[in-house]
């Protein structure tokens, strides 16, 4: 006996997995588990460019050549998915998309662009220029200056806070023992305060603690309250220069750039918890996001970057190193969403 129902059952599983079918469509791709990517991004200041690294393999992916560039430093701002790449040749910054590694647009800033910082909240990047003693604001949802401020000793170093109420920076002095540091309304863009302390300052702050930390190049780190800028803690630390903080806050790496070591010290009392000597001269520094890696440049005519391991009490070991390009500089790590 033939079986009449095949023929409808057979169509009306059709119509079910077209229904299936429909419910995949590109809508629904938030559901599809997320992917990320993790770029150690280094500014080659001798040879105009910038060299993308796969963080966890230290592989590089892609140099990007920018033309007539001297690229200082790089920072990588989460709210827009973009890098901001200071070119102090150039008097640019130069704005690129992490998604395909291209410049897609450039910024006149001062003349001697040097560091650059931006806020927590991916609204205002701040650049150095050393030559003309100026800061140029950035604003970041623009692209556009909406400011610049004249600084009345030559500026150095910047670090703009997570929350975005305030800037700090660094500036020279003609005294051979004293710079300062200077601090700055984000509000207001008016200098509120300021602090004495060694020569050849550079910055990095702990929101967690509302700490300022300012290592001096001529040997001592200083532990700073920014709401007062008086310093707290003062310790020795020969050569004090680059500084990055740990994700979690409880370390800060700090480079001895006159003596080849690396630091890793407790942020809370300032103590070290270990050194590493280096076989050539240790600049800047960043972390990954774990906290178990820490990147170096060695800013001289080597393309090196150095990676160390940090075990969970801050001891560093040295793993191994990467080629980048000429005079390794300026160091980001950046962690994206790829989907």
């Amino acid at each position: 006996m033939k079986n009449y129902f095949v023929k409808p059952l057979k169509l009306k599983l059709c119509a079910v997995s077209l229904l299936a079918l429909a419910s995949c469509s590109d809508s629904d791709t938030p559901n599809l588990p997320e992917t990320y990517e993790e770029k150690i991004v280094v500014a080659n200041r001798g040879s105009g460019s910038i060299s993308f690294v796969n963080a966890g393999n230290t592989n590089e992916s892609k140099t990007l050549s920018i033309p007539n560039s001297e690229p200082m430093y790089v920072v990588y701002v989460p709210q827009n998915d973009k890098l901001y790449v200071g070119d102090r040749a150039g008097k640019k910054i130069h704005v690129v998309n992490p998604k395909n590694q291209q410049v897609e647009n450039s910024i006149n800033a001062g003349n001697g662009v040097f560091h650059m910082w931006a806020d927590g909240q991916g609204k205002e990047l701040w650049v150095t220029n050393d030559i003309d003693n100026t800061i140029s604001v950035i604003n970041l949802a623009t692209n556009t200056i909406t400011n610049t401020i004249n600084v009345d000793l030559k500026p150095h170093d910047v670090f703009l806070t997570k929350d975005g109420t305030t800037a700090f920076v660094s500036v020279f002095t003609a005294s051979s023992t004293v710079d300062k540091v200077y601090k700055y309304s984000l509000s207001s863009h008016t200098k509120t305060g300021e602090v004495s302390v060694g020569k050849e300052p550079h910055l990095f702050h702990l929101p967690n603690t509302n700490t300022l930390y300012i290592p001096c190049q001529s040997g001592k780190l200083y532990i700073v309250n920014p709401d007062t800028m008086s310093i707290t803690t003062e310790k020795d630390y020969a050569g004090a220069h680059g500084i990055f903080a740990s994700p979690d806050q409880s370390k800060i790496f700090i480079s001895n750039i006159t003596g080849n070591q690396l630091f890793s010290i407790n942020s809370t009392s300032g103590d070290q918890i270990s050194m590493s000597a280096t076989s050539i001269i240790p600049h800047n520094i960043t972390a990954n996001g774990n906290g178990d890696k820490i990147f170096v440049t060695h800013s001289s005519l080597e393309n090196k970057v150095s990676v160390y391991n940090v075990n969970p009490a801050g001891v560093l070991s040295n793993s191994g190193s990467f080629n980048a390009g000429t005079n390794p500089f300026g160091i980001v790590y950046y962690k994206r969403k790829t989907n």
